[in-house]
């Protein structure tokens, strides 16, 4: 049967358009405002150029040391997220699989710190980390960012406890220990919440500017959005150059959400219906 096309219908399409377009003028402004020099820019904001060039973007990588820049980032976050799939993953399959009041308890404290506002903890976790000569470090960026292990225990809880024990009692009966249990039967059976907690996590800490901007003050292990930040004092504020820049650094997690946008998709789709 045909669904009825009512006024209610129309009106809420056109809400959702309108609001898709509101959404949309922001990133069109950009995109527009790197063909342009700064002149046009400021004279007319959402015009389209008078010619396609891209020397603000040729200028901008070579300004900006794009490629040195692009390591530090991908380092970071590609080690970062390593960590908080492996252990955050094994954290919640020991909670779940051995249900005792210290787990519980502590399982209620990490639910707590999680809670708890990452920017009224700031003071402290700079004394701390300038005690272990962590400031301006790869490794403290990364252990900062491994805080998300607590995110993804609590997703990984949730879906663990709806796989069977069966099938790791299976395994241990052809002689697997609880480590290969684990590896070999449990975790490929989380693959749509991993690639969920991947897909977040890499969005999150690539698009980082708060923790970096604390804890990282070196030019040279600067990530992509640090140095765009950087870039308002040395480009003496060229918004042709700092546009293309700024598109630069967002263009590899566009194409990271295009490459991966059915696994994200079914990912959260699994983890809803799981978790």
């Amino acid at each position: 049967m045909e669904k009825k096309y009512t006024k209610k219908t129309l009106l809420t399409e056109m809400i959702m358009i309108f609001i898709a377009v509101a959404f949309m003028i922001p990133l069109y402004y950009l995109v527009v405002s790197t063909f342009k020099d700064q002149q046009q820019i400021l004279e007319n904001p959402l015009a389209l150029p008078s010619s396609l060039s891209l020397t603000n973007y040729m200028k901008a990588l070579q300004t900006m040391d794009y490629w040195k820049n692009f390591g530090n980032s991908l380092l970071i976050t590609s080690v970062s997220v390593l960590i908080v799939v492996i252990f955050g993953s094994m954290a919640a399959y020991s909670f779940s699989r051995h249900k005792t009041k210290i787990s519980k308890f502590t399982g209620f404290l990490f639910l707590l710190g999680f809670m708890v506002p990452a920017q009224t903890t700031m003071l402290p976790l700079f004394t701390v980390m300038k005690g272990l000569h962590l400031i301006n470090t790869y490794m403290g960026m990364i252990l900062l960012h491994s805080n998300q292990c607590v995110f993804a225990f609590m997703l990984y809880r949730g879906f663990i406890r709806t796989i069977p024990l069966e099938l790791e009692e299976a395994a241990r009966i052809d002689g697997c220990n609880m480590w290969q249990s684990f590896w070999k039967v449990t975790f490929p059976l989380l693959q749509p919440i991993t690639i969920t907690i991947v897909v977040f996590n890499v969005m999150w800490i690539w698009n980082d500017f708060m923790l970096t901007y604390l804890f990282l003050n070196s030019s040279s292990k600067a990530t992509l959005i640090m140095q765009v930040f950087n870039g308002v004092g040395t480009f003496s504020n060229d918004w042709s150059m700092m546009m293309s820049a700024l598109v630069l650094a967002l263009l590899p997690m566009v194409i990271f959400y295009l490459v991966m946008q059915k696994q994200i998709v079914e990912g959260v789709a699994a983890g809803a219906v799981k978790g």
